[in-house]
């Protein structure tokens, strides 16, 4: 067959032999093409980095306009469009400050869609069959309901942390009402606090953060704090006993306390469960394993960037019967135990009620309870509560004071804002 013009053909070498190729030819070509192979290399990740730049700047363009407006759906359309763009980023390895205005779009709009969700209106309406009254919440979970049904309503709540507001989620209701089981689980079934701190790590590894966390557990019982992860000898008491304070900035501190730091998940479950190990229980005769106290577990994070610590509470409070429901009358200590619980609880609603109304002054230091609190309600904080109610007709008038307080605290609402101080607070908790 004929070559074509200006084109020489090469005789083929033999499939089994190679073709002939100088020594210092080879040597010399080796260098040429690894330079080549560097160049390439170079070219796409500065493609992908392109890409994944105008991908951030479109998605916070696109999601300036999203206000109050839009429907709920659009708005976490939105901030999932964001996450996903950010997530991008830090996978490219982007700076900070290149991940900045894609940042604060999101923060904006994760916390309108918390102060969306709890103003919707889903039909969630409870009537209470008894007297007649009802009640309209963010949600309400049957007996058919999981734990994690129950924790997917507040696991935005981990990411509020991180992003530096104070957090607290409550258990409130009567004794035996399932509480603590909401709040801590059981063997077979991680509570809402263990659920969260798995998603706690998870998010910071997500998000490639590097932040600082520890953990603390502390006891309020018959108006006294007792740390949970030191020592407590035969007659109740530790030595220096727990005091507070508020420091300039209007934070809270406990004095005395031990907070224990986390680099693992695993880590902070193990200063979680030491805590409850201590935890004072009683029994009486609403429940045969009643917990006498108000216990607050508490997370906190510091980013590397900040010199704000933001705190995760979680308050598993003691039971809100009254006096003659417990049975205790002859029994002082079992009394003293009821009575105190009894005036915190009531302290804790006349705070929730002075923040509803957004009165100038609110009576944090009417007990330690909401003294313990008073960085956690109110301003730029989240709180989230759970009441559990009992089916039991015979304790209907607990269980609708309970609902009282809860409907209460819904009228509460949050400034959905960047977080701040204490000192600067506004309406209050979600």
């Amino acid at each position: 067959m004929p070559a074509r013009q200006g084109h020489a053909l090469s005789p083929i070498p033999p499939a089994d032999s190679a073709a002939p190729v100088h020594e210092e030819s080879s040597q010399a070509l080796k260098p040429f093409q690894s330079s080549i192979s560097i160049g390439v290399q170079t070219t796409v990740e500065s493609q992908e980095l392109e890409v994944v730049l105008q991908k951030l700047a479109l998605a916070v363009e696109d999601t300036s306009a999203i206000n109050q407006k839009n429907g709920i759906s659009e708005v976490k359309e939105a901030r999932d469009r964001l996450q996903e763009a950010l997530a991008e980023g830090r996978a490219m390895s982007l700076s900070k400050d290149q991940l900045a205005a894609a940042e604060r779009q999101r923060r904006r709009i994760h916390n309108l869609y918390q102060e969306m969700e709890s103003l919707k209106v889903d039909g969630n309406i409870l009537e209470v069959t008894l007297t007649g009254d009802t009640y309209e919440f963010d949600g309400i979970f049957d007996t058919s309901s999981s734990q994690e049904d129950i924790f997917d309503s507040s696991c935005d709540l981990a990411q509020s942390a991180l992003d530096g507001h104070n957090v607290t989620v409550f258990c409130y209701g009567i004794t035996g009402a399932g509480k603590t089981y909401t709040m801590y689980g059981a063997p077979e079934a991680d509570g809402l606090a263990q659920r969260m701190i798995s998603e706690l790590f998870r998010k910071v590894d997500m998000n490639d953060e590097k932040v600082t966390i520890s953990g603390s557990m502390m006891e309020l019982y018959n108006n006294h704090l007792v740390d949970l992860l030191r020592p407590i000898d035969w007659q109740g008491r530790q030595n220096p006993p727990l005091s507070m304070k508020l420091d300039k900035s209007g934070n809270v501190q406990v004095e005395g306390l031990a907070k224990e730091r986390a680099s693992e998940e695993h880590e902070l479950q193990a200063i979680f469960q030491r805590g409850l190990e201590q935890r004072a229980v009683a029994a009486h005769a609403m429940n045969a394993e009643s917990s006498r106290s108000h216990v607050l577990f508490t997370v906190y994070l510091t980013k590397e960037d900040s010199d704000r610590t933001s705190k995760l509470h979680f308050c598993d409070l003691g039971g809100c019967e009254r006096l003659k429901k417990t049975e205790v009358e002859k029994d002082q200590d079992r009394k003293l135990e009821a009575i105190e619980i009894n005036k915190s609880l009531s302290a804790l609603g006349d705070v929730i009620e002075a923040i509803a109304r957004k009165k100038k002054y609110i009576p944090y230091r009417n007990h330690k309870l909401t003294q313990l609190l008073q960085d956690a309600l109110g301003g730029t904080a989240k709180a989230l509560m759970y009441v559990n109610c009992s089916p039991s007709s015979a304790t209907i008038r607990e269980t609708a004071n309970a609902l009282k307080l809860a409907n209460r605290a819904k009228n509460v609402v949050n400034l959905a804002s960047e977080p701040c101080s204490p000192t600067s607070r506004g309406r209050g908790p979600d």
